[in-house]
């Protein structure tokens, strides 16, 4: 899978008004693909605090004896932050403005990531 593919995969959220931003990251925080209002943030920063928000809870549910979680949504009255495992090495994050239309907003999610697992192909970013 190409670099234009993740594009595309990650360019769909740019047509929900809902969406700010997306970004394909690793777990180390380091940001692979991203799309949207980037230019308000440090997205470096960002990248880094949502890889180590999703390992707190990684390390929260390992304490708990419970499985690694697939996603951590971050609740706001001005919007969410929603962190989705693709793999073992990769985080799909995403900020929306508001909550209109948040489960589409997930459920177009959960289809992105379904989509680039199925074209992942062995490649690493």
């Amino acid at each position: 899978m190409s670099m234009a593919v993740v594009l595309d995969a990650l360019k769909k959220f740019e047509a929900l008004q809902e969406v700010e931003l997306c970004m394909l990251t690793r777990k180390n925080g380091e940001i692979v693909a991203s799309v949207g209002n980037v230019g308000s943030i440090s997205l470096e920063t960002f990248g880094i605090m949502t890889a180590t928000i999703y390992g707190a809870g990684n390390t929260a549910n390992e304490h708990l004896n419970k499985e690694k979680p697939n996603r951590i949504v971050m609740r706001a009255n001005d919007g969410d932050t929603v962190i989705k495992k693709i793999d073992s090495q990769h985080i799909l994050v995403m900020r929306t403005h508001k909550r209109d239309n948040f489960a589409k907003v997930l459920a177009n999610m959960d289809e992105t990531v379904d989509y680039l697992l199925e074209n992942w192909n062995g490649v690493r970013f």
